[in-house]
């Protein structure tokens, strides 16, 4: 298993590593303990239906990782997996990426995704050698715009009617965030 980056925070451990096939089962299981609060905001909770489901997204998240398209990570909190943080939509030639995440109800209010999206940055901007990072949160999810505003993350637009999911077309707020050392 290839761990990006660990840190401690209240007692518990915590790694961002790339997404390994025996991962599969614990996802599954957190993605259907948790799907109705997650399809909420992310329709595609409603599309891992089946261990295979998530064995089959994993192999696609390695080889568009590979690719660099994608760069996914499981979070691990004492070495279970919890969710999930990536960046996708990375475009080399503009320096930029988008930032993406979801977390079990378990192991929200713990201050573990702020932390992890922190570190995301971090590897982002020092590693990759990205300017831009943008984070997308829909408008009605305070927990996840409340990261990007901890981060310090610019809140750059309201987008009206920017997803549709549920059949219903839904705010998103836009916020990003700039390398200054590049």
């Amino acid at each position: 298993m290839f761990t990006l980056d660990a840190f401690s925070l209240n007692n518990l451990s915590i790694k961002l590593v790339f997404p390994e096939t025996s991962h599969a089962q614990s996802l599954y299981n957190l993605i259907q303990q948790n799907r109705s609060e997650l399809s909420r905001f992310l329709p595609w909770a409603n599309e891992i239906n089946a261990i295979q489901d998530e064995l089959a997204f994993i192999k696609l998240m390695r080889s568009e990782t590979a690719e660099y398209k994608k760069l996914a990570l499981v979070i691990l909190v004492n070495d279970q997996p919890a969710g999930m943080v990536d960046l996708h939509d990375i475009k080399l030639n503009h320096q930029s990426a988008e930032i993406g995440y979801w977390l079990g109800q378990k192991y929200q209010g713990k201050g573990i995704m702020t932390e992890s999206v922190k570190r995301l940055v971090q590897i982002s901007f020092s590693n990759l050698s990205l300017h831009r990072l943008n984070l997308l949160a829909d408008h009605r999810n305070k927990a996840s715009r409340a990261i990007a505003q901890r981060l310090k993350f610019d809140h750059v637009a309201l987008l009206k009617d920017e997803v549709k999911y549920h059949g219903q077309f839904c705010d998103m707020d836009l916020y990003t965030v700039i390398n200054s050392t590049n």
